[in-house]
């Protein structure tokens, strides 16, 4: 075989990975962008569970004590 023929090898191996790479590179660009559907709606209810902070008289004696 002829130096040609090794190098022209050589570069169809490289053509392909460089194709492959971009292909992957694309692929994950796609897959990680976020979708229209899955998008977080607001929560317009409460959410449910044990309440953990209740406003009370002494909470608000408490906290400007703290800040002063």
């Amino acid at each position: 075989m002829s130096r040609d023929g090794e190098s022209q090898a050589g570069q169809a191996r490289r053509t392909f990975l460089a194709r492959m790479l971009t292909g992957l590179g694309a692929a994950v660009a796609l897959l990680s962008r976020p979708r229209r559907g899955r998008a977080a709606a607001p929560e317009s209810a409460p959410a449910k569970g044990p309440v953990l902070y209740r406003r009370t008289a002494e909470t608000e004696r408490y906290y400007r004590t703290l800040y002063q």
